[in-house]
């Protein structure tokens, strides 16, 4: 079994990763493949030198992101002694984003406005822990220690487990929700299989949509708690970094927009001014 079949049954049966990030994954290996890439360095190099020449950076960037962590399940899954996209030279962009911002307070209001109880709660939780879709998604009870106030993550990527603290009111809610349950998965559908992951984005979007006039997705919501805590809370990046499961404090200084998202409006001052 080759490298890339290996990858493509492993994408297939991680239930931790979103339908998007193991569509956009297999479509990454499709392209080194096409491209005759092999797993070293000196390849995965010539391939990266050639995509900064042919792709937006932002492309290059996430395609470097994607092979990084599926190099490290070949180390993992002892097909490789080293990953050798550890070597490859980083690709300098910089570019100050310009996303929009969504303060954490009005996505929570946004968020208590969905009818549908489950989903409602469900990014309730994610606004306030900062978990990812597919961590909460897959959420069970018993990783909930209601005592402590506490939950277990146990489906993180780069397969690390990590705590998170719950505050007393999201805690309350959980338990109304719960009623007499004490095993599976806390966000169920009728069925008492995962939620539909379609439905629950659907319903946060058209709410947001309804109420706000522009959509907001589940990410939104990580990258609006990360934010929060940094702008508002004043917690470090390393904090924060533990909370959101990141491997590198980089990824997580990616996250934060409490300066990046003044910037325009600095600058629209600025240009009004010179006016």
């Amino acid at each position: 079994m080759t490298h890339y079949d290996y990858l493509e049954q492993y994408l297939l049966a991680h239930v931790s990763y979103s339908k998007r990030t193991v569509k956009a994954y297999r479509s990454d290996l499709r392209q080194m493949k096409m491209n005759h890439v092999e797993w070293s360095l000196k390849s995965l190099q010539t391939y990266f030198d050639q995509l900064i020449q042919q792709y937006k950076p932002t492309t290059a960037m996430r395609r470097y992101h994607a092979l990084m962590a599926l190099g490290h399940e070949l180390v993992r899954a002892k097909r490789l002694k080293v990953n050798p996209m550890k070597h490859v030279r980083p690709i300098v962009h910089q570019h100050v984003q310009q996303r929009e911002h969504h303060p954490l307070e009005e996505a929570i209001q946004t968020i208590r406005h969905i009818n549908h109880p489950t989903y409602r709660l469900f990014f309730e939780l994610i606004s306030q822990t900062g978990l990812r879709f597919m961590e909460a998604r897959l959420l069970s009870i018993e990783d909930i220690q209601f005592a402590t106030f506490t939950l277990l993550v146990r489906h993180g990527k780069g397969r690390r487990l990590r705590t998170v603290p719950l505050g007393v009111n999201l805690v309350n809610r959980l338990l109304a929700f719960l009623g007499d349950r004490t095993t599976g998965l806390v966000f169920r559908s009728v069925r008492g299989q995962a939620i539909n992951e379609q439905s629950a984005r659907d319903a946060l979007r058209k709410q947001s949509l309804s109420l706000r006039g522009r959509p907001l997705h589940p990410h939104d919501l990580r990258v609006t708690f990360a934010t929060h805590l940094y702008q508002v809370e004043d917690c470090n990046l390393v904090e924060i970094q533990r909370l959101l499961g990141h491997g590198s404090s980089r990824t997580t200084e990616g996250y934060i927009l409490s300066r990046e998202t003044r910037l325009q409006q600095i600058l629209n001052t600025l240009s009004a001014s010179a006016g």
